[in-house]
């Protein structure tokens, strides 16, 4: 029989706080604005930066910040359906929402979306490609930089088992590529669709001065 007098372990109030801390870390009250400095690499010529660049962005409410790991990426995030946002269950299928940053134009658009589709397991063709890259749709960041919208969204993986899928931003500027990502299922993908928009527009990028 279980005796309330006996004392927890130190190990099981150990495992008791950090069981907590995690539930507290899940929750998110309100957008939060997040900076990253990006230095110039001394990597490979893709990663390379010609000009220094500092990145903001506006973090809908509920995403949750990850920690590093990736030395491409500039941040990472999860993002759960909203209906998770309150609760102490993680989203099973919570998105995987990346921001990375490379040099020069990276390759090129089409090299870029040929390299996701082939990530989300969908056959790419230099037709396919062309056309998603003509017909995307346009994107205007805070900072005032162009580029396009890519959304698979629409499209089939070659293992019709698959229901992983992309919508993501590519952004070039003076001698960067800056690319936002979200991947992962892809009904998730449709239902925050307006989130991982909202996400790529509220992107500022600020070229440091040499």
């Amino acid at each position: 029989m279980f005796d309330i007098r006996t004392p927890f372990s130190a190990l099981g109030i150990m495992t008791l706080l950090a069981v907590s801390g995690l539930f507290s870390g899940c929750k998110q009250d309100s957008p939060r604005r997040y900076t990253e400095i990006a230095f110039k690499s001394k990597g490979s010529p893709m990663t390379a930066l010609d000009i220094p660049i500092h990145i903001t962005w506006t973090v809908p409410g509920g995403w949750i910040e990850q920690p590093g790991g990736d030395p491409l990426r500039v941040a990472s995030f999860l993002a759960p359906d909203p209906s998770y946002t309150d609760s102490a269950d993680m989203d099973p299928k919570a998105l995987d929402v990346s921001v990375v940053q490379l040099g020069g134009d990276a390759g090129g658009v089409e090299a870029n979306i040929t390299r996701w589709m082939r990530q989300a397991k969908i056959p790419p063709s230099p037709d396919m490609t062309q056309n998603i890259a003509a017909h995307a749709e346009s994107l205007s960041v805070v900072s005032g930089q162009r580029g396009i919208i890519v959304d698979f969204t629409g499209l089939l993986a070659g293992d019709m088992t698959r229901t992983t899928s992309i919508i993501g931003a590519i952004v070039q500027g003076n001698g960067y590529t800056v690319f936002v990502k979200a991947m992962g299922d892809r009904d998730r993908l449709m239902t925050l669709r307006s989130q991982i928009l909202d996400f790529c527009r509220s992107v500022s990028i600020v070229e440091e001065k040499k």
